[in-house]
């Protein structure tokens, strides 16, 4: 009779553990939240090529193109004559050759820097213009 008992005491004991183990191991699931997505950047100002008058028809040899360019880096100057180069200064005076008996067509070119602020990046293009801030085309003829 002892014997009974205690198979039935045993019996109790491994039905109750595999009910309580059940619960105990297996937990509902429950869906991570969702990520949060990253802030987007906000969009940038675009800089401005701006290239100052020049005069033509001038007898000179050379002749000074004043350029700015707003967070610039490098700004250079083609036309018959070659290619002329420097830094982006604020703003930039660039002594440009000219050859005699031609027509000088200028094309600037400007190199924005790249700025980083966070995980957002900026600039890091390039901008090119063949008008002066008239309008004009950059035009030198030297006779």
């Amino acid at each position: 009779m002892r014997r009974l008992i205690l198979v039935a005491i045993i019996v109790l004991v491994v039905l109750a553990g595999f009910f309580f183990y059940e619960t105990a191991v297996a937990p509902e699931t429950v869906d991570a939240p969702p990520t949060a997505t990253a802030y987007p950047c906000p969009q940038a100002t675009p800089e401005l090529l701006a290239v100052e008058p020049v005069t033509s028809p001038t007898d000179a040899a050379s002749q000074i193109v004043t350029v700015t360019l707003g967070n610039g880096e490098l700004i250079t100057i083609t036309s018959e004559a070659g290619e002329v180069g420097g830094t982006a200064v604020y703003p930039t005076e660039l002594e440009i050759p000219l050859l005699p008996q031609t027509v000088h067509h200028l094309t600037v070119t400007g190199q924005v820097r790249e700025v980083v602020q966070g995980d957002c990046t900026y600039g890091g293009y390039v901008l090119t213009t063949t008008t002066d801030v008239n309008g004009d085309p950059l035009v030198i003829e030297r006779p």
